[in-house]
């Protein structure tokens, strides 16, 4: 099927063809027939690089000319930069009113109403920042034309898929329904799936680069279709044998390890092989890579272990790694200089970089929360399969598991031969059901039990299970819900109390909203407040809640270190609150002492050589804090205590720069950050006015500001008021 035979307006197929489109791929031309383009629900599940994003791109051209708003939902930030950049194209074209149509992404910020994004016509949102948008604003959802769900195979997952399958069930319960575009690379009962949201189905296992999986046993890659090949036998362990031996075959080399430790090893290992295939002018590349990763502002000893890998081909790539290293990496994998890349399985969910051969370092996963290994399942196994092979420039990819344990006839059978398992509703959980049954009553004030029930039966839960089961959880979780005062009934009617609307437009679960509540009620029985640091009650308040991540807990190092400080300033507070105690505090310890010492303004690697805590880890920390001490500064003013408003208020602005008090009036600029604040702070100048007396030239002087940034400086403070 060609692009210039599709019922598209002209702009639209020329727009097309200047992006390289001029003929679909089958899943394309099947999504076609299946009626896409004239409104229908569609789940597309077919293999990674098929073309899914392509039929999304061209549905919503057609939408937004037809001046319908378009909404594109992604699981992920990584996702939703990356599907952001690729709709940009859409403002190019001209809407009937002469205008260009409006792009714009949205990410964070959960308790913001964002008002302006609803005269946008193409959003790119995370799933849970449309779930708070439409919290904020039900009525989001009737002027919405067509809704695009990104990796719709996530429904199973226990955190992102409630809230996937919360906004999917507001879609098919509005009397105006917009079109519902699925997208998945991996969904077995797909059926199910398209059968509960009224969508055609298109699976078809077409991908534009053949897929040949292997698995490797005792120096040999065996194929499913037959082939054999030898490996190199060396001391780095199987999987740098297999990339050496397919890296002689051409192309780069994706190796999925299982945690983080072993992805730093397996790259540092990777050196001796990827360093063979440089080329000159690539090893100058990634000269400049290094240096770019050694100078930034707060070196760690992981940044020096990437940057030493980078300069010989090779790199690791984790959820510890800052984002500025992340994307260096990226990247530079992108463009070819990097030969081998060793990421933990998170990258499969993220950003696409594909490689012609992917290496499954390990078919196991340890759950620390179980204290066991287990078998990975088939729809990771699929999803890291997804990588392999490059679009536009390979003709084949190459997946291959390392086995170590097992006969690959059994491999084939499970892993190659199988199929993904079945989505299941993940609303089940009871915690998350209340969840969710409070935004709901928070959203549509006046329900009753009985039109709950009828909108949770429009759920996956509700498709899955039977009604009198579903209806005996709704029951159980009102009756929890009222008990704890976050919804009362009048007239069998359900309305939420400002508590509950609060949780739900802060975003937090019922469960840290509960949590904090009692710290409250607690603090005002307390006779003397003086026994206690409020900051450290706040903060320990933060990571002691349930929504807090990435949780590290206390070492027994950890203790012996900051045992007086835990004796003399934390005691008091378990003594005084029974929700926080020592054993609840031994599971978050070293996340509390982290942020402490972020909070003192120590560096990143001295955190990372104190608590082995990595720059990425520790961002998403001081992230997830800010948000739950900026819930308790609401809450503790819905509670009407004052003094705890006011120290949660400041512990969150300094939170957010990592800085003691004096120093927060200098990050209000632009461009200075906990270093350079403190160094300005150091060299006498301590507020906005002293910089307001400096000169320029005097500024430029102080290390690491230097001419540009003493520039920026003072232009931004003549906006600053006298």
């Amino acid at each position: 099927m060609y692009v210039d035979t599709l019922p598209l307006p002209e702009q639209v197929k020329i727009l097309l063809k200047n992006l390289g489109y001029h003929t679909l791929y089958p899943p394309q031309e099947e999504a076609i027939k299946k009626g896409v383009l004239d409104g229908k629900n569609v789940l597309l599940t077919t293999p990674t690089a098929s073309g899914k994003t392509l039929v999304a791109l061209m549905c919503a051209a057609k939408a937004v000319l037809e001046n319908k708003k378009v909404i594109y939902l992604t699981p992920l930030k990584a996702l939703a930069n990356e599907k952001y950049n690729e709709f940009k194209v859409l403002s190019t074209l001209l809407k009937t009113d002469g205008s260009n149509p409006s792009i714009a992404i949205s990410t964070g910020d959960y308790d913001v109403r964002d008002d302006y994004l609803k005269e946008k016509d193409v959003l790119i949102l995370t799933n849970e920042k449309f779930d708070s948008m439409i919290r904020h604003d039900p009525e989001w959802i009737e002027r919405i034309g067509l809704v695009i769900f990104d990796e719709i195979h996530l429904l199973n997952d226990e955190d992102r898929g409630p809230v996937i399958e919360m906004i999917m069930s507001y879609f098919l319960s509005y009397p105006t329904r917009p079109q519902i575009i699925a997208l998945s690379a991996t969904v077995s009962n797909y059926r199910d799936i398209a059968s509960w949201i009224g969508a055609e189905t298109v699976n078809i296992p077409w991908r534009p680069v053949k897929l040949i999986e292997g698995v490797y046993q005792n120096g040999q890659i065996f194929f499913y279709d037959g082939q054999k090949f030898e490996t190199l036998r060396s001391n780095h362990g199987p999987a740098i044998d297999v990339a050496y031996t397919m890296l002689n075959e051409g192309g780069q080399v994706l190796i999925f390890s299982d945690n983080r430790r072993n992805a730093v090893s397996l790259a540092e290992k990777a050196t001796v092989v990827s360093s063979k295939f440089l080329s000159n002018l690539e090893a100058e590349k990634l000269k400049d890579i290094y240096e770019k990763i050694i100078v930034s502002e707060e070196l760690t000893e992981v940044g020096r272990r990437l940057a030493n890998c980078v300069l010989k081909g090779s790199a690791f790539h984790h959820a510890g790694l800052p984002h500025s290293h992340r994307t260096l990496i990226e990247d530079s994998f992108k463009e070819g200089y990097i030969k081998i890349l060793c990421a933990t399985p998170t990258l499969a969910a993220g950003v696409n970089l594909p490689a012609r051969t992917v290496v499954i370092n390990s078919l196991v996963r340890y759950h620390s929360e179980w204290g066991q290994s287990e078998d990975i399942s088939v729809l990771e196994y699929k999803q890291l399969c997804g990588r392999a092979g490059r679009p536009k420039y390979d003709n084949v990819g190459y997946a291959i598991a390392i086995l170590r344990s097992g006969d690959t006839e059994t491999f084939f059978e499970h892993y190659v031969k199988g199929s993904p398992e079945p989505i299941y509703s993940k609303l089940i959980n009871t915690e998350t059901l209340r969840n969710h049954i409070l935004a709901t009553i928070v959203r549509f004030p006046g329900l009753t039990e009985k039109e709950l029930y009828n909108f949770f039966l429009r759920t996956l839960f509700g498709y899955q299970r039977r009604p009198q089961f579903v209806l005996s959880k709704i029951k159980s979780c009102i009756s929890h819900l009222k008990l704890n005062e976050l919804i009362e009934e009048e007239g069998g009617r359900y309305i939420s109390t400002e508590f509950g609307k609060n949780i739900s437009f802060l975003y937090i679960s019922t469960s840290t909203g509960i949590h904090y509540k009692t710290i409250f009620e607690g603090y005002k029985n307390i006779k003397s407040k003086n026994i206690m640091d409020e900051e450290d009650l706040i903060l320990l308040s933060a990571v002691s809640s349930e929504d807090f991540q990435p949780k590290f807990h206390l070492r027994h190092s950890d203790y012996l270190e900051f045992r007086p400080f835990i004796e003399n300033n934390l005691m008091p507070i378990f003594n005084t609150f029974a929700n926080l105690d020592f054993k609840s505090f031994e599971e978050v310890g070293r996340s509390f002492l982290s942020l402490k010492s972020w909070l003192n303004e120590e560096t990143e690697n001295e955190i990372y050589e104190k608590f082995s805590i990595e720059p990425g880890d520790l961002y998403r920390q001081v992230e997830s804090a800010q948000w739950l001490v900026h819930a308790f500064t609401k809450l503790s003013n819905l509670f009407n205590i004052k003094s705890l408003q006011t120290v949660s208020s400041l512990l969150e602005e300094r939170l957010r720069y990592g800085v003691k008090k004096e120093l927060l009036e200098l990050t209000k600029l632009e461009g200075v950050g906990r270093v350079r604040a403190r160094i300005l702070f150091s060299n006498g100048y301590r507020t906005i006015d002293d910089l307001k007396k400096a000169k320029e030239h005097d500024l430029a002087k102080i290390p690491k500001l230097g001419p540009i940034i003493a520039k920026k400086i003072k232009d931004q403070l003549k906006y600053f008021p006298p």
